[in-house]
């Protein structure tokens, strides 16, 4: 097999980039290692139901915002809608026995948490408005507004303070903290160590607007892969990388069935620690390869899927539980609930160390999973009787998929630098989700960096 270009993973990032490359002409193959195209994005059936596992919403997916901009420069009609503003995701705060629906929209936000927490008032205000300012900073953010450089759309003017840092500065009440901090369970690094620049990146665009793709992952994931057929790009599955090797200009990709792929371009959209196993000599300075192997992981998902017997006011929603003590505890153990079309999905958080999950595995998945129904009868009584949980998947579940046990691979931190595309190897690059940020917006930005880069440095 030749091709101008390999990519190996079949992410969003693999996705966007091979559609960006083969737009310009390159023949370009996707290797993907499962069975399924794009398998955390695409969700799975079981029972007669649709689960989704990696898409439930996202912002800036806007006609003027940043993510339907780039759909547009990928010519990738992407059906979307507008989730509920008034409240599109409940939290129940447990301390104080009420139900907190997050509303879209400055005004609506500065609104409900005055409702809420009238005594925080100025830290609201001062608090939003340091979202506001922040978000209009961010170059990745704002692609959609201007034609940035390559090194300006990885610039963040960051004072390195921590969310907790700036939560703290704002309000005295633990309450509030909790609240507006639960949201970093949907990047996976905890309010005392992730930076308030890279929150905002990440959660709080979600105070803008919010979006939910019409039919789910399935359908994102359709559409790109209809876009892929048309540029005539070629995906193959169950091919899993054992090593890439340089033959004089070609990059030479070895996969476990012992065949070959043979390309100009190289590029890798998996885990970076598993991306230094499988890539040449050299491909790194030492010390950046020891950076790399020192980055730590998110934190991992249990979750337990299930079927509604009865129909719930929570239909296409998640609704969490907060306690006060959460914030100062990092949401360690942060249980949240999906709702869609008769199946839930039930989630809380779980150890991603490898040594945990080697020993004494079905009685551990036992007793988290007890631990989870317990919780959820202790929150929401009127539910319990009405989920039959039948499937459940731990971190050595999405180990299987992606090669890590956490939710979202490495952990942005405080400390923590991002990974550049380009390598010390000519025509072997690196994307993803480690590159910027994860989410949608972090994965696809990747891809585009990538091919800024390419084309302003003439890179081969």
């Amino acid at each position: 097999m030749k091709y101008d270009v390999g990519i190996i993973g079949s992410g969003i990032s693999a996705m966007t980039s091979a559609l960006l490359f083969a737009k310009k002409g390159k023949k370009t193959a996707i290797f993907e290692q499962a069975p399924t195209f794009a398998p955390l994005l695409s969700g799975f059936n079981r029972n007669g139901l649709h689960f989704e596992t990696g898409f439930h919403y996202s912002a800036a997916l806007g006609e003027d915002e940043a993510v339907g901009f780039l759909f547009r420069q990928l010519g990738v009609d992407i059906p979307i809608e507008p989730c509920n503003p008034d409240g599109y995701d409940e939290i129940f705060l447990t301390d104080s026995q009420r139900i907190f629906k997050m509303p879209i929209g400055r005004q609506r936000w500065e609104q409900r948490l005055n409702e809420f927490f009238p005594k925080e008032a100025a830290g609201i205000k001062k608090y939003l408005d340091l979202v506001e300012i922040t978000l209009a900073k961010i170059p990745f953010l704002n692609i959609h507004k201007k034609n940035f450089s390559d090194e300006e759309l990885l610039f963040f003017e960051d004072d390195k303070k921590t969310l907790s840092q700036v939560l703290d500065e704002c309000f005295s009440d633990d309450e509030i903290k909790s609240l507006l901090s639960f949201y970093c369970t949907l990047y996976g690094t905890p309010p005392s160590i992730t930076s308030f620049v890279f929150h905002c990146c990440c959660a709080g665009i979600m105070f803008e607007s919010v979006w939910k793709i019409k039919g789910g992952g399935g359908v994102f994931v359709q559409r790109m892969k209809d876009a892929l057929k048309k540029e005539g790009v070629e995906i193959f599955l169950n091919k899993k990388v054992e090593k890439i090797s340089v033959e004089g200009d070609k990059k030479v990709i070895a996969f476990s069935d012992n065949s070959q792929a043979s390309c100009d371009i190289a590029v890798s959209s998996v885990h970076p620690k598993e991306f230094i196993r499988i890539a040449p000599s050299g491909v790194y300075r030492e010390k950046v390869m020891e950076r790399i192997m020192s980055l730590r992981e998110t934190g991992g998902f249990f979750m337990l899927y299930g079927a509604v017997k009865e129909k719930t006011e929570h239909e296409n929603m998640n609704i969490s539980s907060v306690h006060s003590c959460d914030f100062r505890d990092d949401h360690r153990n942060f249980l949240s609930l999906h709702f869609s079309h008769n199946a839930v999905c039930a989630m809380t958080s779980a150890p991603s160390d490898e040594n945990f999950w080697k020993q004494d595995y079905e009685l551990k998945k036992a007793r988290l999973a007890q631990n989870v129904k317990n919780r959820i009868e202790e929150n929401w009584k009127e539910l319990s009787d009405k989920i039959d949980f039948f499937e459940i998947s731990t971190p050595l579940t999405m180990k299987r998929y992606v090669n890590y046990y956490g939710a979202y691979g490495i952990m942005h931190h405080i400390d923590s630098a991002n990974i550049m595309p380009i390598t010390k190897t000519a025509g072997l690059f690196v994307i993803g989700q480690a590159s910027v940020a994860p989410g949608l917006v972090g994965a696809m930005i990747s891809a585009f960096l990538l091919d800024k880069l390419y084309e302003s440095r003439g890179l081969k």
